[in-house]
């Protein structure tokens, strides 16, 4: 599935006029070198133009191509809409609610039983990838996955009646830069970083 949509995502990157990609999409653009300059999660990758080719000189570990196909989508997609500042969550996306269950499963009850007894670990961890403490739940973190497409992971730790909750949101301006199915990926990498990074 996923080579499929890369594939796709590279065809459709290949199409597009790079100086409006980079501008819409808060990218830098070199003609000369004819690549792209496009920060994710917090490291500078650069992507050849028109093959797509992706690399991050701080990282020398090849990204999954689902993850290729998110930054070749992003530079595609990328309409270059201002940011709203209010959150919604995945239901309120549009057709989020057809695969909210399977979503709330993939990248949001992990979060709450990974950090749940650790939420200042969530903290530190968001910090590391660019992420900013913002005041919802017991521990909020925005995270700046994209430069114009953040994510924000909200937690409540247990207590006496509650086990501990978690919530993954995103900013409503979020549909004019990735498709819902593309968000619905975006978080669960989010969510296995985030886990990964315990480790």
């Amino acid at each position: 599935m996923f080579s499929e949509t890369y594939r796709e995502a590279k065809e459709q990157f290949a199409r597009g006029n790079p100086k409006t990609m980079a501008e819409l999409s808060c990218a830098e653009y070199d003609p000369e070198k004819k690549e792209f300059q496009l920060t994710y999660f917090n490291k500078l990758y650069r992507i050849s133009y028109p093959e797509g080719i992706i690399d991050c000189p701080q990282d020398l570990t090849a990204l999954p191509l689902e993850e290729q196909a998110l930054i070749l989508q992003y530079l595609t997609q990328a309409t270059g809409v201002k940011l709203s500042g209010k959150w919604i969550s995945y239901a309120e996306l549009p057709y989020g609610m057809l695969h909210y269950r399977p979503f709330q499963t993939e990248a949001v009850v992990p979060l709450a039983e990974t950090f749940g007894g650790q939420p200042g670990k969530l903290l530190q961890l968001a910090r590391a990838l660019g992420g900013l403490e913002i005041g919802i739940g017991d521990v909020g973190v925005m995270i700046p996955v994209f430069p114009r497409l953040p994510v924000a992971v909200i937690l409540w730790t247990a207590d006496e009646e509650f086990p501990a909750r978690a919530n993954m949101v995103f900013d409503s301006s979020a549909p004019a830069y990735l498709t819902t199915a593309s968000l619905y990926v975006l978080g669960a990498v989010v969510t296995r970083r985030l886990k990964k990074m315990v480790r």
